[in-house]
């Protein structure tokens, strides 16, 4: 519960506002985090920026009269078209609430470094856009040009697109989900991008990994981003448990000086327990490793080094 007047209310969203005005690039980017929980002194609450469109999603129980002088800071400041309000109360189905506007926005566009995203405030817990990884998908970008790419639990494929804007030869996407994979086309579709040069798959990742490595398909660049915990007709799979044999059973099919990238976003999987899972990849492969790079979540996810003391998301790139 958190109960604090109008005016400190007003204060910490201004604040948090101004530390992404002036880090930012609004030119490019409209979809980002204006408020991270602990990080910009508000708890248990984050405060999204999705163009004109803002989604409140409040994790512990708020008086309504913090609410309100939340959304009218939230009206002063920005003028949205609409706000968007989320409570995901732990052991509790997910609430969405129209606040403000004419109706809960369902199908809009929105832009990340100049790149087009659907997105969506109707999809329970997801938008389609993960807006930590804003960065990371910029370092994809990067090393992209020339390979072809593997992208496995692709969501929405927003990897795969920066990929292919970056100059990549092909996409293959992996989704156990018809919905997302469907949703991927429609962003490549809306970046210009020709579905029909890439590879849109609906299935299981474990499936299709043993699938390549049989067959001897190999890529130059394998992007694994999981959730942490998912059922299929053959695997049921979870991130703690999973982390060796996954990054293991990618890099049996990644071409020489090619890249695997593997991100997860739990945060009770600190950067310690991580890397000692990363070691036990030499059970699931002859392959060794070597770390190229090491990064977390964007400038707009800052963490207090009280309640969370350090970044909840672990990206990593490898070659061998």
């Amino acid at each position: 519960m958190h109960n604090a007047d109008p005016e400190s209310l007003h204060k910490i969203i201004c604040k948090a506002w101004s530390l992404r005005s002036k880090y930012i690039n609004h030119s490019a980017t409209n979809a980002y985090r204006l408020v991270n929980s602990y990080g910009d002194a508000l708890p248990e609450v984050t405060i999204d920026v999705y163009n004109k469109n803002l989604l409140v999603q409040y994790f512990k129980s708020y008086e309504k009269h913090s609410k309100e002088i939340i959304c009218n800071a939230l009206n002063d400041i920005l003028a949205p078209e609409s706000i968007t309000e989320k409570t995901r109360l732990k052991g509790e189905e997910i609430k969405t609430h129209l606040v403000s506007g004419k109706e809960i926005p369902g199908n809009f566009v929105v832009l990340e470094n100049g790149i087009k995203f659907n997105i969506s405030f109707l999809e329970g817990g997801g938008t389609g856009l993960f807006l930590d990884q804003r960065d990371n998908r910029k370092k994809i970008q990067a090393v992209a040009n020339n390979k072809e790419i593997l992208n496995c639990f692709c969501y929405t494929s927003s990897f795969s697109i920066y990929a292919n804007l970056g100059g990549a030869i092909s996409t293959t996407n992996i989704d156990l989900s018809k919905k997302a994979v469907e949703w991927s086309k429609k962003n490549f579709l809306l970046n210009q991008l020709d579905v029909n040069d890439h590879e849109f798959i609906v299935g299981d990742v474990w499936d299709w990994l043993r699938r390549f490595q049989k067959k001897g398909r190999t890529f130059d660049l394998i992007i694994i981003d999981p959730p942490s915990f998912s059922t299929s007709k053959t695997t049921v799979f979870t991130v703690e448990k999973d982390i060796p044999r996954l990054i293991g059973t990618g890099l049996n099919i990644l071409r020489e000086d090619g890249i695997l990238a593997f991100s997860t976003n739990i945060a009770k999987i600190n950067f310690s327990k991580f890397f000692q899972a990363l070691s036990l990849t030499k059970d699931f492969t002859r392959k060794k490793y070597k770390i190229l790079d090491v990064s977390s979540q964007g400038i707009d996810f800052p963490t207090d080094g009280q309640h969370a003391t350090e970044p909840y998301l672990k990206f990593v790139m490898l070659t061998c």
